[in-house]
C-alpha cells in the first residue's frame, strides 16, 4: 500500500479526541485531544500524528472531527 504524504507545515484538517462519558446523566463528557490529522493528497486516507502514547481507556470512544480553525 502506498500513501501520499502531505506537507507537514500545513495546519491539520481534523483532530482526534478521546471522549469519556460522564458517570452520571448530569456529568459532562471529557474530550481530550490526542492527535492531529492531515488528508492524503489522493483523498483516500489520513496521516495521523499522536500527541502522546496511550492505551485505550475503558469506556472511552475515539472521535475524529474536522478542525474548525482551518479553512479546509
Amino acid at each position: 500500500m502506498t500513501t501520499t504524504p502531505t506537507k507537514t507545515n500545513t495546519a491539520p484538517t481534523h483532530k482526534l479526541y478521546r471522549v469519556v462519558k460522564g458517570r452520571m446523566k448530569e456529568d459532562k463528557s471529557i474530550w481530550t485531544e490526542v492527535a492531529a490529522c492531515w488528508p492524503h493528497k489522493d483523498g483516500s486516507g489520513f496521516n495521523v500524528k499522536f500527541k502522546f502514547n496511550e492505551a485505550p481507556a475503558a469506556g472511552a470512544e475515539y472521535v475524529m472531527r474536522r478542525d474548525t480553525r482551518t479553512s479546509a
